[in-house]
């Protein structure tokens, strides 16, 4: 997978994708009309930020049927894996285990999420 590095802005347009795109994709204004109602993002800057993220491969955009319309390349999935492999790289010299024992330290989990991290680790040991 090839990183990407989407900003916090175009994370808010990713996530308008993922949770409202049909197959068909969707138009600029059904974007605008998905974004949380307190964005003040202009259409222009929307516009903007569909065109970084088409740029960078994270969005396609169809105009077969005349009118642009947008979808994401990529899942929230790997999205998120580029995303915390960047993050684990720069704050935790690309140590894993660091960054899982900050989590566990200093992240208050609750009994459900400490669960499910052990149950996640279950997982791993299990396939090796």
């Amino acid at each position: 997978m090839k990183r990407i590095k989407i900003s916090d802005a175009e994370w808010e347009i990713m996530k308008a994708l993922w949770s409202n795109s049909t197959e068909r994709g969707m138009t600029l204004g059904e974007i605008v009309r998905a974004l949380d109602e307190n964005n003040m993002w202009s259409y222009t800057t929307i516009r903007t930020l569909l065109v970084r993220l088409i740029t960078k491969g994270a969005v396609t955009a169809d105009r077969t049927t005349g009118v642009y319309r947008y979808s994401p390349a990529l899942s929230k999935e790997e999205c998120i894996a580029n995303e915390v492999k960047s993050f684990v790289r720069r704050i935790f010299d690309n140590s894993p285990s660091q960054y899982i024992a900050a989590l566990v330290r200093d992240g208050n989990l609750d009994e459900r999420e400490k669960k499910e991290i052990k149950r996640i680790l279950a997982e791993i040991v299990d396939k090796e």
